[in-house]
This record gives C-alpha cells, structure tokens and sequence, in this order.
C-alpha cells in the first residue's frame, strides 16, 4: 500500500476528469473523492501536500484543457491555482476526518468559484446534471447542496462508520423523493414565443470583420437571411448571440444619443423588415468628451419602431479576456499575453446591475457568456421578477470541444436553482430552451452548426428556497470548515499537548 498510496490522488484527477464532458461520466463521482481521502488519511508532511497538488494540477489542466484554444498556456496556469485547492482539500480532511469531505469540499468550490472573481467550474454537483430528479434539491441550496452530497456519500465510502454510510444513503434518498415531489407538483405555461439565431461564426472569421468591411458585410447578411427564416413563425422575439454586431455601434455620451452608422444600421434594420422585437449582442464604443472611447460587451433590445430601447452592459467581465486584472499597474502583464498568445485585450466597461426587462406582459432579464455559470447572477434577475433569463454566448472561441456541453449543463441549474427558464443563444452552440425543471425543451443538435431554434419558453409561478436564501449552504459549509480547522488548532491540539 504505501508503494501505491502515492498514486491515488492522480487516480482521483482521472475519475474526477472523466466525471464532466467530454466523457460525462457523471456516475463516477460518487466515488472519485474515494482516492484522495484515502490517501489524505494515509500520508502527512509536506511531499503529502504537494503531490496532492500536483495531482490536482494534472486533474484541472486537463478539465480546462478547451482554454489553450484562446490562451496556449490557460489550461495550466487554471490547472495549478486550482490544484493548490485540492491539497487544502487533503489537509482538511486529514485534520477532521473523511466525514467532513462534503462540508469542506463544498466551502472550498465557494472559495474557489468567487475569490478574485471566481471561476465556478466544475463544481462536484455539475456532474449530476442528467440525474434529474435528484438534482431539483438544486432549488433548496443551489449547485454547492448537490456537490455537498456526492461528497458526502464519497466521506461515508471512506469514514467506514455504519452510521454516517446511513446518513449518506437517508440523504440520497430523502433527495430523490424530494425531486420527485417537487417535478411531479411544478406546474408551467406558455410564454413568450422565441426565435433563435445561431449563425456559426468561426471566431476567427469573426476577427477578421473588424478590418474588413466586406467580411463583416457577409456575416450581417448571415444573421439577417436567419432572421428572415426565423420570423416566418411570427415569434415574440428573436434573438442574436453576443456580439454579433462586432463593431461600429456608437454611443454619445455627451449627447446621450446613438450615433447613425453601418452598426447601428445593422442592428435597427432587420426589426423594422420583420416587424419583431429582437434582442441582439453587440460590442459598443461609448464616445466621451474628446473622442475618448470605453467599450462594453452589450445585450440590446430593439423595438421595430421605437429602435433601441433597452441596453444591458455585460457586469461579469472574464479577466485575461475582457480585461486583464492589474493591466493598468503591470502593463508588462499585456504586453506578455499578446507577445504570447497574440491577444490584445482593451480592457471593457462593466456594467453595474443586471435588469428585467417587459416585453408583451411578460418580464426576463439578460446575461452575457459565462454570466450563466454564476448561480447569484441568475437569481438577482429571478428576483427581480423575470420568468425567465436569456443568456446570450459566443462560445466559438473554443470550436467544438467541451465547453460547450459544460455551459450547457451548468444553465440547467440555474433554470432550478431559481425556477426560471432560461434561454440560451449562442452563436456556435448549444442554443436551447430550458425549463424551470432543468430539463431542456428544445435545443440545436450538435456543434458549430447554424439554424434557427424556435418554442415557446415554458414559465411557472413556482418559486425557490434558493431565490431567498441564495448561497446558504455554501457560505455554511465555509463557516463550519473555518471552525472545524480552528477548533483542530486551538482546542484538540492543546488537549493532546496536555
């Protein structure tokens, strides 16, 4: 054993891997934590924690392994921040014991997902996400009660004490019912009826629009020939992915208008031909005083006759994408990414707040790309009245690898967390409807493929214990670990000194 033990916490970056897309192995984990509180249990010292850390480098690096398609070396530099995560993981448990794995597994995501803006992915709970009747306990505690309770039966796997692998099975069970309760007793309705444009626009292609008139031209009258098919139907309102005008939208600020211009033209024209609302993504130049430009990643609502109407600036921006954290202070830092990857990023303008908008009765609220992964986001717009959220995505910049199913799987939580639908439209895939279940509704198969997905987007009345308490359990799960590691150092420390 002790020749091996040193290999388990790279056979948990294995199953925790094949966990999520592209393999989708979601059954596997319920047992993937096994290895690493295995080996937590049976190593100690400082080799101890970094190997834990390599592994979970390996295990994460190859999870982000879809980054390298924008930035060669994201996947490794995500691999070894988060890694250091799975260590702690290992010295928690060693000091408390298998049994608190799903209470210091889930704190640890919390931390993870929101310090320094936080990156949300891959949380244990996400592995569930075909398990539908189990994962409706989403609307009680969000993403992080389901990833509490795949930890918690791996901890009872380990622990080996009759009763908490009681508790662990009580608790898959009492879930299971709950779901089944609660998809049996949701009842929704038709809403709005909602066309979707998803052109497939290579995200190169996209780049080369910026210098090339005639380019940029092809592309608008490929999103315009979809909006024609798609208007066929007579729908509420049509939707555009983010960023499908990709340049030449003017703000005034000074004289708070919007300037006439082949965007603008863009984006005003094609709900005047079809006489439907639309809701379009476009990147947007606000001109201050002395021409001075900041720049916004927008959703922008666009009535037939009264033209722009509404405007959404993207709040959540993506660091190292929209903008690069400490660029101003270390401009080295900007000149190393482009030299490197061959990215200019001018930093964008957040926006402030995240809004409901009224269409025909009925009231949503917009997001923008990796918005979705962020189960606050979602329920700031679900409080605000909305019935259901468009997320508007360009995924293109990672073709047609993983990502793209995984976004897709962390929307559907959203969708129960909040009892919200959502609506996705992405500009490569995976546009869908998703109901307030989690299930989805309707969808364009494959990857970067183009067409027009249309359905009427399925509300309901029913509401959420998430919506009011929002991430309870995780901050919880934070809290108990903190005093779990405290009392370790201050009380049970002393009393095997005395």
């Amino acid at each position: 054993m002790s020749r091996w033990r040193w290999s388990l916490p790279f056979l948990w970056a294995l199953l925790f891997w094949a966990s999520f897309h592209p393999l989708n192995l979601g059954f596997l984990a319920w047992v993937a934590l096994v290895p690493l509180l295995v080996y937590a249990k049976t190593t100690s010292g400082k080799r101890s924690f970094f190997v834990a850390w390599l592994a979970g480098a390996v295990g994460f690096t190859a999870c982000f392994f879809w980054v390298r398609y924008t930035v060669p070396a994201g996947p490794y530099g995500l691999g070894i921040i988060m890694g250091f995560y799975v260590a702690l993981f290992g010295v928690f448990v060693r000091r408390l014991g298998a049994a608190w794995a799903p209470v210091a597994w889930t704190a640890l995501e919390y931390v993870r997902g929101y310090l320094f803006g936080g990156l949300p992915w891959f949380l244990l709970g996400y592995t569930q996400h075909e398990a539908s009747g189990l994962i409706q306990i989403a609307d009680l505690g969000g993403v992080w009660l389901v990833s509490a309770l795949v930890a918690f039966v791996n901890g009872a796997l380990v622990d080996g004490r009759r009763s908490v692998r009681r508790a662990a099975a009580a608790a898959v069970l009492a879930s299971s019912f709950y779901g089944a309760i609660r998809l049996a007793t949701i009842e929704t309705r038709e809403g709005l009826s909602i066309a979707i444009v998803q052109p497939n626009i290579p995200q190169d292609i996209k780049r080369v629009t910026r210098e090339s008139p005639e380019e940029s031209a092809r592309v608008y009258r490929k999103h315009r020939n979809l909006t024609l098919l798609a208007a066929e139907g007579k729908p509420d309102l049509i939707i555009w992915p983010e960023a499908a005008i990709y340049s030449g939208v003017f703000w005034g600020v000074v004289e708070r208008r919007w300037y006439e211009s082949r965007g603008w033209n863009w984006l005003v024209t094609p709900a005047a031909e079809t006489g439907t609302p639309m809701l379009i993504g476009a990147l947007v130049a606000d001109e201050g005083p002395g021409g001075r430009e900041e720049f916004t990643n927008s959703a922008l609502l666009v009535d037939p006759v009264e033209r722009i109407t509404q405007r959404f600036d993207k709040a959540h921006l993506v660091p190292f994408a929209e903008y690069v954290p400490l660029g101003e202070t270390f401009p080295w830092i900007r000149k190393f990414l482009k030299d490197y990857s061959g990215l200019y990023i001018p930093d964008q303008r957040s926006g402030k707040e995240f809004p409901a908008w009224e269409l025909k009765g009925s009231r949503f609220g917009p997001q923008i790309c990796f918005e979705a992964i962020f189960p606050e986001i979602s329920r700031e717009i679900a409080r605000k009245g909305a019935g259901f959220t468009v997320n508007i995505s360009n995924d293109g910049w990672f073709r047609d690898s993983a990502e793209l199913d995984q976004m897709l799987a962390m929307a559907r939580f959203r969708a129960i967390e909040n009892r919200m639908a959502m609506v996705r439209a992405t500009n490569t895939g995976i546009s869908a409807f998703i109901e307030p279940t989690g299930r989805i509704q309707a969808t364009i198969p494959g990857k970067e493929v183009e067409g027009v997905l249309a359905a009427k987007v399925k509300v309901t009345g029913s509401s959420s214990l998430f919506r009011g308490l929002g991430n309870g359990v995780a901050w919880l799960a934070v809290l108990a670990t903190a005093g779990g590691i405290a009392r370790f150092i201050f009380v049970d420390r002393k009393k095997r000194t005395a």
